[in-house]
């Protein structure tokens, strides 16, 4: 096999002055990958984000060879919160308020003009990593552009792309400036093969380039584009297999045990996520407020625990929806908290140990995101959870496709739905509860990020 080269905007590992590095700390999608590329000969393609990535031409991690692509901040700040996070994150998650945003400006040209040189750059630097004929695994929004870069550097090259978020319906797509979107998915056909999490995905893309002149169908699951043949691929990724390793280390264990010890015999709502817009935070609150005004008799006898990571804290939606999220929490614990007891409990910080422990001792987990590509939360819970704690999915994340049937399904903008979605977890019979624990802990191995990746390799050069 020629040589693999994966590209993601953020790496496997954190470079700092003085020669100190962190391994797997750069965003939620590194130990995927990382557990992916475990036992390939690959190299990795990431961005410089500190001084001394930018200073060196890569590392090694593990055995597998990392290079960094260097460009100054303010091209990389353009690209990255300009067009990645402010266009097309907010494109992809359908989060403008269309009566105020989106507005494409001078600034937007400015900032998609350094997406698409930041997009070259990881192109250039995919082909001197993999020479010629390389198989290139492209992944994420952030390098939307690099398949049809690499095809002109190196057409005897293989391409994949993953998109690991949703992908906008046309309704969506038409917002954006026309130029804009056709380069968007031109960039994408570049590829031989472009992976989704879902079916649904999948479709979207596929309706949407059938607008391109010179794009037809061959069937669902390919398009014609230029002589070549773009394969539509249905990749959903589960969790690492190392994942109940991890939650059996000693220190995790006593953090449960301090957990436990803290709820005093109250049953556990947890909700794990990052604090973002599209994880439908400040919705679930409300709606664990309704579930209490409705059945009074769940009042002191359950606690709701949030752990939230922070998030693109630089962008003002962020801030502001932050801030909303406390302010309601505070307030709920105000109107209907006790002296001895305490609703809601926010914590904001990266502590994954503390995940780790909170999944195990669960009575029902909350995943109501507003959209997401795929949602590993709602797997990484019941594959550690002890207690046959209950899943309340919405029906709009990825990962409904997988586990639907075996959880609590609700409309994420109902709050009303999920009061009572909340009340069914928590009062579930307990052989129901069971059956289900165990149905949602199979399918969350059913795909783990070794067979994700090497599925779409196989499919690649098949």
């Amino acid at each position: 096999m020629s040589r693999l080269v994966l590209a993601s905007n953020r790496g496997p590992v954190t470079l700092r002055d003085g020669g100190g590095r962190t391994v797997g700390a750069a965003g939620g999608m590194a130990p995927i990958l990382i557990d992916a590329l475990r036992e390939l000969d690959a190299s990795w393609v990431c961005s410089a984000s500190t001084p001394a990535e930018r200073r060196g031409r890569g590392v090694q991690v593990n055995g597998m060879r990392v290079r960094f692509v260097s460009l100054p901040p303010e091209v990389l700040e353009r690209a990255y919160n300009g067009i990645s996070n402010r266009v097309l994150w907010f494109l992809h998650h359908a989060l403008w308020d269309r009566s105020l945003q989106p507005v494409f400006d001078e600034a937007t040209t400015t900032a998609w003009s350094a997406y698409v040189r930041t997009n070259r750059s990881f192109a250039r630097a995919m082909v001197r990593e993999a020479g010629s004929g390389g198989i290139h695994m492209v992944q994420d929004y952030h390098l939307s552009l690099v398949p049809a870069l690499l095809r002109e550097l190196s057409p005897d090259s293989r391409i994949a792309h993953f998109t690991h978020t949703p992908f906008a319906d046309l309704s969506g797509l038409h917002v954006l400036p026309d130029s804009m979107r056709e380069e968007l998915l031109r960039g994408l056909l570049g590829a031989d093969q472009l992976g989704f999490h879902t079916r649904r995905w999948a479709d979207n893309f596929r309706r949407a380039a059938l607008e391109l002149d010179g794009v037809t169908a061959k069937g669902r699951s390919h398009l014609s584009v230029g002589g070549r043949t773009v394969r539509l691929g249905v990749y959903p990724v589960t969790p690492p297999q190392d994942l109940r390793q991890q939650a059996n280390a000693p220190s995790i264990l006593a953090k449960r045990a301090r957990l436990q010890e803290r709820l005093a015999g109250r049953a556990l709502l947890l909700r794990v996520d990052r604090m973002e817009l599209s994880k439908n935070i400040l919705r679930g609150f409300l709606a664990y407020e309704e579930f209490l005004r409705r059945n009074r008799k769940w009042r002191g006898k359950v606690v709701h625990l949030a752990l939230l990571s922070p998030s693109r804290a630089d962008i003002a939606e962020y801030g502001v929806y932050s801030r909303a999220c406390k302010a309601e929490a505070r307030r709920i614990n105000a109107e209907l908290g006790a002296p001895d007891w305490r609703p809601i409990e926010v914590r904001v910080k990266d502590d994954h140990a503390e995940v780790l422990a909170a999944y195990g001792v669960y009575d029902a987990l909350l995943v109501n995101p507003v959209v997401d590509g795929m949602n590993l939360v709602a797997m990484e819970g019941p594959t550690l959870n002890g207690r046959n704690g209950a899943l309340i999915l919405s029906r709009e994340a990825g990962a409904f496709d997988l586990l639907g049937k075996h959880s609590v399904g609700v409309n994420p903008f109902d709050i009303g739905e999920q009061a009572g979605a909340i009340r069914e977890a928590l009062e579930m019979p307990e052989g129901e509860r069971s059956r289900r624990s165990r149905a949602l802990s199979r399918a969350a191995a059913s795909n783990p990020p070794s067979e994700w990746l090497g599925s779409q390799v196989r499919d690649l050069l098949a």
